[in-house]
């Protein structure tokens, strides 16, 4: 799991630890639970019978399982652009695995994958009408998800009906990766008219602009036979980097390591800065680091003993440290590299939508269906991690070794080069070379664009038949989808960039590159050597960084075809009511492939290994398909009705699903379900179910080959963690057994772990063609309540148990070292075989594969309450409207993911997964007029879970609080205008203000945002 995402952030290259921001849109969206679904002035009692998601039957809802429905009037009034972020907002979704907003999925730039639980967006099944959407992932192991999800974003918020969420018992129903529950949106349907809609945000601070355009017209024809709808969807939307806000930029508050040792981090103001380089040069006199542990080490000092570096205009000048901190490459404030200043926060997109809906009934009996999506989005990952040179990531002249350079090179003053040649001397060095460290953020960026591409095309008929007395309907669907992704980004190319940086003068005084070079085999935008001025920040001409730098170009291609026929219909009726039942069969064949493109792929050696033309390690391609042939069948049994009058049994009903699917690869599995409600009277009904499913490991999973990979990692036998982990006793003990002294420390040099993660290690990680499939477990039981003294209030609760077994993952080198040495069966554990450690203890290389070894526990209670309340009733005139009250809960038991025979990453109580999540919303709707106020808050939370209170200052987060609110105004029959306000009142990070995700903290990080919404219908 952590692994993932940290091979995501590093593209393959080297890195160093930052602030991690994955975030979401601003606002939040109502949902309620599934029967709540009747008009506010009916009286919907527990029994009420409503289509929803999680059935295949048609006419009978799932009563046994919780379903929750997000409505597109919900969407639309809080002025969501993107329907993902929509569901990401709830609280019973976790971190995305992908979202529009904080630092990109590598090769998936824009793409929206959300995530039910925070059990993975790969165990979130997402469905279209019911049927199954092609995936966006991208199936390198550097990409943003490891499994197939789909990405929300390719769908128009316009044309949303609703939004279905099935917790759980989706999966014999639909099949696999329905692990955590099912998400399914729901198109309109027999659309009549033309409806245009037209909206613009700006934040604030007058950035982060949106704007966009929805066309959606639709039109009966043949005496209302048939119907086309067709939605054409424009959305806009101008990017930040982290450097655009207080609590995000490189001077933000952040915990680091305390120099005094009384904590392992302790809060600092200033900002994270590495002070062993900056982006504008740091000189050192031989290949080694100028500034260590506030002072200085090997650099180049001015009269007074400051070490000297090259300010923005490429001239030396005094350095200023800020407080340093306990690992002596980092201080808070000071004139070192503000690492934060340099991330996402939000994408840079472009997307443009088109989707055609038709239906058409050839007789009573026989009826078409059909959907058509063409789309093309584009999305900019603005800012990331740049090229670095510094002595941490390896010798002098190697890709991202120091820079070796000339003291007569002819871009430094003549003053500067008599300062560096007099000091080299006064060492007793030759004086005609020097070292220099330096984040190449002005060559380099970092910044990638991702081209997304959509075709899908989804046909089928369905209709109706009778047998006797029992009625019948059946469809056959046939469903295929395309979608090919780009990606492009501008790349240092390491040959040509220390060919530029060798600058010599020619006869006539002009700056040229020394002759004699020899450019690399990969073709850069210009083949011409320029000079380049690698002193201060910007300085670099066009034509030289033309020289260094060569476009990648990266192509992923997913393909799905899904075919689906069922029958269904009642068997024979009990005198409770009818025996309904389904029948069906699917057929399903996935493939991906990936092509990395001749950057990332790398020069041929002679032995046939590659080596990158830049400081990315080479990446392979990868491809693979399955295919799966799946049968499956559903019953729902009614054993009482309210007819049959039977004391303390109002209703009861009993229903069950199970589904064998025969996959290419893994071989035949069944999935399975079955529950029931059961209503003592009609105010109250009590439901449960039980459910077996798996998913199938992807082809990222399966085929990805094995190659480099660098990964962050905090090594559990060091001094500062060694009293971390569920057992520190027998933590200490298993590194004891290792020969690790008691007070070891990981070392800061390339070939070690950082012992605070703050750069990466080398090691290598793959796929695995023996993977089997994953396994849940996952039960539920729960009320709802309807009390007839109080119509339209309805209330509903139920325990979610989810335990996933043999579960795929790769996870991670930290992970990995902490399953080894928290583990009863050192050395003999598996995990202790994936990494090898050096004479000196330290880590020098390690393999992070997937496997199937990990589980994961889930256990929350999810409830809702939603009240709808006429106002004539409190004696106000008919017009004053509705009151409409509701709330979302969320109360996590217990989360925790484990590699091995100990809870390794807990996950539960972290500020990216609290205990508690609430939405609310107060909405007061009258005919021409509605104000909705929306509270989100999330309770308080630990910066770390894994960690005791006793390594943090500050180790715990206070409580977050957020209210957007929506003002709507129908001005007549044909016009609407809507005002949204998201963080009304400002409101910031929750105190410590250090730590934050920023996928569920986003409103907060953007501050106050305005929108305005206007549509026209004929």
């Amino acid at each position: 799991m952590k692994s993932a995402l940290m091979r995501t952030a590093l593209r393959g290259a080297t890195c160093l630890s930052a602030a991690t921001l994955v975030v979401s849109v601003a606002g939040t969206a109502n949902a309620q639970d599934s029967a709540a679904l009747p008009a506010a002035d009916e009286t919907a009692d527990a029994t009420d019978t409503i289509i929803v998601t999680g059935s295949r039957l048609g006419t009978e809802d799932v009563r046994a399982q919780p379903v929750s429905v997000l409505t597109g009037q919900a969407i639309t009034q809080q002025g969501y652009t993107n329907v993902g972020q929509a569901l990401t907002a709830l609280p019973s979704f976790g971190v995305p695995g992908n979202s529009v907003t904080g630092s990109q999925g590598t090769f998936g730039a824009g793409q929206t994958f959300v995530n039910l639980y925070n059990l993975g967006a790969q165990r979130t099944l997402t469905l279209i009408n019911g049927n199954r959407f092609v995936s966006a992932g991208t199936s390198s192991i550097f990409g943003a998800v490891q499994g197939s999800p789909v990405d929300l974003a390719q769908i128009a918020p316009d044309l949303v009906d609703r939004i279905d969420v099935v917790s759980v018992g989706g999966a014999p129903i639909y099949g696999s990766d329905a692990i955590a529950g099912t998400v399914n949106v729901i198109l309109k349907k027999d659309y009549q008219g033309i409806s245009l809609t037209g909206s613009s945000g700006i934040s604030e601070h007058g950035d982060a602009r949106d704007y966009n355009a929805s066309l959606l017209i639709g039109q009966n024809f043949d005496g209302g036979r048939g119907n086309i709808t067709v939605n054409v969807y424009y959305d806009h939307q101008n990017g930040l980097t982290t450097a655009a806000r207080k609590a995000t930029n490189g001077d933000k508050t952040f915990f680091g390591t305390d120099p005094s040792g009384q904590y392992t981090y302790a809060r600092f103001d200033g900002g994270l800065h590495y002070s062993i380089f900056t982006n504008t040069g740091l000189p050192a006199v031989v290949d080694s680091v100028a500034l260590y542990g506030g002072g200085v080490y090997a650099g180049f000092t001015d009269a007074n003993g400051n070490a000297l570096y090259f300010n923005k205009a490429g001239q030396l000048t005094s350095f200023q440290n800020g407080t340093p901190l306990a690992n002596g490459i980092t201080e808070a404030g000071g004139d070192g590299f503000a690492i934060n200043d340099y991330s996402n926060l939000l994408t840079q997109s472009q997307r443009i939508q088109g989707t055609a809906l038709a239906n058409y009934e050839f007789s009573d009996h026989l009826r078409f269906h059909g959907e058509f999506w063409l789309g093309r989005n584009q999305a900019s990952n603005l800012a990331d991690q740049p090229y670095y040179s510094t002595y941490f990531f390896g010798p002098a002249g190697s890709a991202n070794g120091n820079l070796i350079l000339s003291t007569s090179n002819p871009f430094l003053s003549a003053a500067d080069q008599a300062t560096l040649q007099s000091q080299l001397a006064a060492y007793g060095l030759p004086t005609d070379t020097f070292y220099m460290a330096r984040a190449n953020t002005d060559l380099s960026t970092g910044a990638f664009k991702t081209t997304t591409t959509l075709w899908r095309v989804v046909g089928g008929l369905d209709g109706d038949f009778s047998v006797g007395d029992h009625d019948f309907t059946w469809d056959a669907t046939v469903n295929y989808g395309h979608i090919t992704s780009h990606t492009k980004s501008r790349e240092l190319v390491t040959q040509n960039f220390f060919n530029a940086l060798d600058a010599v003068t020619d006869g006539s005084g002009n700056i040229i590159c020394n002759p004699g070079y020899t450019s690399a085999t990969i073709a850069t935008i210009s083949s011409t050597c320029a000079p380049l001025n690698i002193f201060g920040y910007g300085n670099a001409s066009q034509a030289s960084l033309d020289y260094v730098t060569a476009l990648s170009r990266t192509r992923q291609v997913n393909t799905q075809l899904d075919i689906v026929a069922d029958v269904k219909g009642d068997l024979l009726t009990l005198p409770a009511g009818k025996v309904q039942a389904a029948l069906g069969y699917e057929h399903r064949r996935e493939s991906q492939s990936f092509d990395p493109g001749l950057f990332y792929t790398g020069e041929l050696q002679a032995d046939g290994s590659y080596a990158g033309y830049g400081n990315s390690v080479p990446i392979d391609p990868v491809s693979g398909a399955y295919h799966t042939d799946e049968i499956f069948g559903e019953m729902n049994v009614p054993v009482v009705s309210s007819d049959m009058h039977l004391p303390a049994i109002y209703r009861l009903d009993l229903n069950g699903a199970g589904r064998y699917t025969k996959n290419s690869l893994t071989g035949g599995n069944w999935s399975y379900t079955f529950g029931g409600s059961y209503a003592p009277i009609k105010d109250i009904a009590i439901r449960g179910n039980y459910t077996h499913s798996f998913r199938a490991p992807s082809v990222t999973e399966l085929f990805a080959p094995s190659g480099s990979v660098y990964e962050l990692a905090n090594d559990p036998c060091d001094a500062r963690f060694i009293n971390d982990g569920p057992n520190p006793s027998v933590r200490a003990a298993n590194c004891a057994a290792e020969g690790l002294p008691g007070k070891f420390v990981t070392a800061d040099n390339p070939n070690g772990l950082s012992y605070i993660s703050e750069y990466s290690q080398l090691g290598t990680g793959g796929g695995n063609r023996d993977l089997e499939n994953e396994y849940a477990r996952s039960w539920t039981v729960g009320a709802v309540l309807t009390p007839t003294v109080l119509p339209g209030l309805r209330i509903t609760s139920d325990y979610v148990s989810i335990d996933v077994s043999n579960e795929i993952t790769s996870p991670g080198v930290e992970a990995l070292l902490a399953a080894c040495y928290d583990s009863a069966d050192y050395p003999n554990f598996f995990a202790c075989d994936t990494f090898t450690r050096d004479a000196t203890g330290q880590i020098v290389d390690f393999t992070d594969d997937y496997f199937n070894i990990a589980i994961e526990k889930f256990r929350a209670l999810q409830s809702t309450l939603s009240y709808a309340l006429p106002l004539n009733k409190l004696g106000l005139p008919d017009g004053a409207g509705m009151l409409n009250l509701s709330a979302n809960w969320l109360h996590t038991f217990k989360h925790y993911y484990r590699v091995g025979t100990s809870d390794q990453q807990l996950v539960l109580d972290s500020y990216t997964d609290p205990k508690d999540a609430v939405t609310g919303n107060i909405d007061w709707q009258t005919k021409d007029f509605d104000w909705n106020w929306q509270v989100i808050y999330y309770g308080p939370s630990k910066i770390d879970p894994n960690a005791a209170d006793s390594a943090y200052e500050y180790p715990n987060m206070s409580a977050y609080w957020m209210v957007n609110t929506s003002i709507g105004i129908k001005a007549n029959e044909n016009f609407d205008l809507r005002l949204i306000v998201n963080n009304v009142f400002n409101l910031g990070i929750p105190s410590p203000y250090t730590s934050y995700s920023a996928s569920k903290y986003y409103d907060a990080l953007m501050g106050r945002y305005f929108r305005m919404n206007a549509t026209v219908k004929f």
